[in-house]
């Protein structure tokens, strides 16, 4: 019974569902609380009031702007590549390779 109610208060509309959990709370007051009656009844407030609840979740997610990339500006960004000759190169590797050996050494 619970699964079919679920299902009902799924294709209700938000009103009809406020409207639903009005009756079955004011059917809720009339009934001696410990009962069976009493227990369904209060579970399918509780079904009602979790549909209620998941349908105003989406009605606030429709009403949000989806995710928008901001635009906050431009870079302007140069890239220097230097240009160094073989010699230079090859100068720069040996050095480096010659003060790594003179820092084992000592």
């Amino acid at each position: 019974m619970s699964m079919d109610n679920w299902e009902k208060y799924q294709g209700m509309k938000i009103d009809d569902l406020m409207t639903t959990i009005q009756d079955l709370n004011r059917k809720l007051f009339k009934m001696k609380e410990g009962t069976m009656v009493y227990s369904q009844l209060n579970a399918m407030i509780k079904n009602a009031e979790q549909a209620l609840q998941d349908k105003m979740a989406l009605e606030r997610i429709k009403g949000q702007p989806g995710s928008e990339v901001m635009n906050i500006g431009e870079i302007d960004s140069v890239v220097e590549t230097p240009t160094y000759s073989d010699k230079e190169l090859l100068d720069v590797t040996v050095e480096s390779y010659l003060k790594t050996l003179k820092g084992k050494i000592k």
